[in-house]
């Protein structure tokens, strides 16, 4: 749903094109990253013997508002204005005794910087200059490689549920979170992306300049209608010290705004089981009913011509359908023949699932954005966000060993209000005042609402799971300014920014216990390894105040010279009990060296510090031992807890079992990455360049979790085993380091400590081949090659041996060595195009009229299998770690692998011009195009055995089969 690009103009998008063989590609356009709002535009000005002409008055004009910006040249014939809103521009010179100079159609893109050579003539040679060619596509000042998603690439390539940040993925160095793994993994997702092999949790999403992030769960927040996105910048390696809260990436989006021209859409999008193929990796051999629809519209225009505009959209979408597992139905009837007998009346969950669940979602999304020009230099946007989202029945847990019953539903509810003041002072400055007020309300609930939960090991989970039942608030406050200014050769920015966030929480992880079992039969007899269940008060109520403060310096020191010098220091004020950190100053460099207009070198290395995720520090807040704590018993003290309560929970605490707590690291500090890169772009031809980079990311000091309260491990052998509190180990106990019943703080049991001790490397490099639009084709590539090693994957995941952290060290979650995507965005060549503002020509041919008007949007993705770690299924270790990190004795930490993955996805649109702007889409669009059954999750439990479960290493969940979606559009 976009307006004709032919009606729009030729925008020259910037798009990477690169073929199977090229080491690594970025897919969309490398812009120096100047600003996260806007663009620059800059040049000089020259008479015909090249002389600069100084005090000369440059007008830009942005063609689709009448809104304009008038500067000067200095005494070099420079000129420069910064902070430009995104669009397409006329650029007009005016100077005494010279012929008037007019350079239409000039594009500007989100964080671009724009170079124009102007060379005026003589008045007596003609009465007007026009240009109308495009810039060259690089950039010889950026000093930074960020990939840019424009609108069109947005609205015509392919996407499974709208969602436009599913295009972050089209991007060098960016994989996908790599999915959660058992019944015990967390149910808070993170952003859903990896930069430079750093967190998921890590990265930062802005809207108009605004943070974006959920501070929970270290996603994204507010979601908007892709009618409404303008574009958006991927930053992997951002050099600019305005960049700040994010140790990985980050993604900056900006709105749309209205025009002189009213124009919109209104659409609807359908999908039916009936074209969509079975899900390859679910028990159930029938096929999934699914029914989808999503409607929605976009409109803006003026509310008055050249000064105030408007641009409103929403959509919202039904879909209804059925999900399965892949449990083994011999387990899962084994199960419900039991409980049907009436055994452990204790347990709540009675029937477990023998096919196919009922699952469904909900959303809405509604924006507007108010754009008023206050006077001639002063600008001012106000932007409102509501969006409303539930999904219902298999939201997380959907582990394919899970059970429906311990799967769950997600609300979340958001409420954002934005408003920026912008003010041109003079033909040298720009200042920028940004406010945001928002409130997230979420909600998980599992489908099981009362305990316990049930884990046997390596078959099933079902039950209410530890994690999974929580309702929170967030209320977040923003404010930021940026005042930039250019004196002479030198770009200077300085700003600030305070994001205070406030979390009402209620989090009863582990509240409805939890059992572990070896095997079925263990189940059925009743004999548990392991009880968990937390007891106390499980609500928070806590704010978080983050400050920034930086100064940066875009210095030209010369033409084919340019160094970007910045420094940003970052503090968060957490609550009491928490170190606070201040030693947080981050330097930044970077410089572009272009010796020829072909060529563009580039390096630079910065700082970034990151910021605490709140479901980490809301734990010790919370389970700090007053408040509220767990209880951990094995072995036969769990089975005689499991036998009392008939399977059920503990409605006290148990007097003999000591408590469990968490607490911070009294050194506790701030993470933050270093990150360096180097690279060299070469413009093949006119609309072609290619690129090579390489980057390295070091992750430092990432948070982890590590129980601080255990004695030295010893080896287990028969004779030791009951004096160690395992009268009956496993086969995969004898041999192996485990953990006694004894421990340092004799009043408790563990102190799950949070601690700054993890790390992660990341090298990968790129080559990048990229064509902008030309004869109705872009198209782009992007393969990386990397390596990533970490020691912790996540802050809740635990070593298997806090004494030997060494044996830890290995290949990270977030690792991807290879990853390939291809995009492109085609118009066929059939037929004639229909004239700007008119209509087709008529009495074509039958054919011709039949397959024209046809547009094609391919992505094709290729990658590597993702790391999984391997696990006993128990706690082996009897280290109480939960997560479970117990690994079997052969296998290292993160050894397993996933098959790789092939997937094509495909857009095909016909349209039906009316003329005008007036336009009918008809699209359809195929995800996972040839059905490839592609493995997202295996099973990753070893057993307690020496050698291992059946199901072990073999595939439980896929990314999806074919599924065919169709949309009708019409847009004016």
């Amino acid at each position: 749903m976009i307006l004709n690009r032919r009606l729009l103009s030729a925008r020259p998008v910037a798009i990477d094109v690169a073929v199977s063989f090229l080491f690594l590609a970025c897919v969309v356009s490398a812009g120096a990253q100047t600003s996260r709002i806007g663009a620059t535009l800059q040049g000089t000005v020259n008479d015909s013997s090249g002389a600069v002409i100084p005090d000369v008055k440059v007008i830009l004009r942005n063609t689709l508002t009448n809104q304009g910006r008038t500067v000067a040249t200095d005494e070099r014939g420079l000129f420069r204005a910064e902070a430009l809103v995104v669009g397409t521009y006329e650029v007009r010179v005016e100077q005494a005794g010279f012929t008037l100079y007019r350079h239409a159609g000039v594009q500007v893109g989100l964080g671009q910087t724009i170079y124009l050579d102007i060379a005026l003539v003589p008045a007596s040679a003609s009465a007007e200059v026009t240009v109308s060619a495009q810039p060259s596509t690089i950039d010889t000042s950026q000093t930074s490689v960020v990939s840019s998603i424009d609108q069109e690439r947005i609205e015509e390539l392919p996407v499974r549920n709208r969602n436009y940040l599913d295009f972050v993925l089209l991007s060098p160095g960016v994989s996908s979170a790599p999915a959660a793994s058992g019944a015990t993994a967390t149910p808070l997702a993170g952003s859903g992306f990896t930069f430079g092999g750093l967190r998921p949790r890590s990265n930062n999403v802005s809207i108009d300049g605004l943070d974006n992030n959920d501070e929970f769960t270290g996603s994204s927040r507010t979601e908007l209608s892709p009618e409404i996105v303008q574009e958006f910048q991927v930053v992997n390696n951002g050099l600019s010290a305005e960049s700040g809260g994010a140790s990985g990436g980050s993604i900056n989006v900006i709105t749309r705004s209205g025009t002189n021209t009213v124009h919109g859409d209104a659409f609807i999008f359908a999908q039916d089981t009936a074209l969509n193929a079975r899900e390859p990796f679910e028990s159930d051999p029938a096929k999934p009913l699914f029914r989808r629809f999503r409607g929605g519209a976009a409109l803006g225009g003026p509310l008055v011509r050249d000064r105030t505009f408007y641009y409103a959209a929403a959509e919202q979408e039904h879909n209804r359908g059925q999900a399965g597992s892949d449990i083994d139905p011999a387990v899962v009837s084994s199960i419900n023949t039991f409980l049907a007998s009436g055994a452990f009346p204790g347990l709540a969950t009675r029937h477990l699932a023998a096919g196919l669940f009922p699952i469904s979602r909900a959303e809405t999304e509604v924006a507007g954005k108010l754009d008023h020009q206050l006077t001639k230099n002063t600008a001012l946007m106000l932007r409102y966000v509501f969006t409303n989202n539930k999904e219902s029945g298999d939201a997380f847990n959907n582990n394919g060993l899970i059970d429906a019953s311990a799967r769950g539903s997600s609300f979340a509810s958001d409420n954002a209000l934005s408003a920026s003041l912008t003010s041109v002072l003079g033909s040298e400055a720009v200042s920028d005042f940004r406010f945001q007020a928002a409130t997230r309300h979420a909600v998980l609930r599992t489908n099981e609402r009362f305990g316990p939960g049930i884990d046997i090991a390596g078959l099933i989970a079902f039950g209410r799971p530890y994690a999974g039942n929580s309702a929170r608030r967030e209320n977040h406050y923003q404010a930021g300014y940026t005042y930039t200014r250019t004196l002479g050769n030198h770009l200077w920015k300085v700003g600030g920014t305070v994001n205070r966030v406030r979390l009402r929480a209620d989090v009863p992880d582990g509240f409805g216990s939890v059992y572990l079992f070896n095997s079925l039969t263990d189940f059925l007899a009743g004999r548990p390894d392991q009880f968990r269940q937390a007891f106390g008060n499980p609500n928070v109520d806590f704010p978080v105040t983050s400050f920034g403060g930086f100064v940066q310096d875009h210095w030209s020191f010369a033409r084919k010279l340019t160094l970007d010098l910045g420094v940003r220091y970052d503090f968060e004020h957490l609550p009491a009990g928490f170190n606070q950190h201040a030693n947080n100053v981050s330097p930044r460099i970077g410089f572009a060296w272009s010796p020829s207009a072909q060529w563009v070198f580039r390096a630079g290395y910065g700082i970034f510090f990151d910021r605490y995720v709140l479901a980490n520090i809301t734990r010790p807040i919370e389970k700090n031992g007053s408040q509220a704590f767990e209880q951990v018993a094995d072995g036969s003290a769990s089975a005689s807890l499991f036998a009392a309560t008939g399977g059920g929970l503990l409605s006290a605490p148990a007097p003999a079992i000591a408590p469990s707590i968490f607490r911070p690291d009294p050194g506790m500090a701030t993470p933050y990455s270093q990150q360096a890169s180097a690279g060299a772009e070469y413009l093949l031809a006119k609309n072609l360049t290619v690129r090579g980079d390489y980057l390295f990311v070091r992750g430092l000091k990432l948070p982890r979790t590590i129980n601080i309260n255990l004695l030295p491990p010893v080896v287990l052998t028969p004779a030791n085993a009951p004096n160690l509190g395992i009268p009956d180990p496993t086969p995969q106990q004898i041999g192996r380091e485990v953990f006694g019943p004894g421990r340092l703080n004799t009043q408790l049991d563990a102190i799950y400590q949070l601690q700054n001790s993890a790390v992660s490397t990341y090298n990968g490099g790129s080559l990048t081949l990229s064509q902008r639009m030309n004869a109705e084709l872009e198209f782009s590539a992007s393969y990386t090659l990397s390596k990533t090693f970490d020691n912790a994957s996540d802050y809740d995941e635990q070593p298997e041996n806090p004494f030997n952290l060494r044996s830890e060290n290995a290949i990270s979650r977030q690792h991807q060595q290879q990853r390939f995507v291809f995009n492109a965005l085609w118009d066929l060549p059939i037929g004639d195009e229909e004239e700007k503002g008119g209509k087709a020509k008529e009495n074509t041919g039958w054919l011709t009229e039949t397959f024209s008007h046809i547009e094609v949007a391919p992505i094709l993705t290729l990658e590597s299998g993702r790391p999984v770690n391997p696990l006993t299924g128990l706690d082996s270790n009897q280290s109480h770690a939960f997560p479970l990190s117990a690994r079997p004795r052969a296998l290292e930490r993160n050894s397993l692998k996933t098959p790789a993955v092939f997937s094509m996805d495909l857009r095909v649109l016909k349209y039906f011009p009316f003329g005008g702007a007036k336009r009918l889409d008809l699209a359809a669009e195929f995800f996972n195009l040839f059905n490839r059954a592609n493995v997202s999750q295996i099973n990753a439990v070893f057993g307690s055995g020496l050698t291992p479960m059946p199901g072990f290493r073999q595939p439980i969940a896929g990314t999806g089969a074919r599924q065919i979606q169709f949309s009708l559009d019409f847009e004016f």
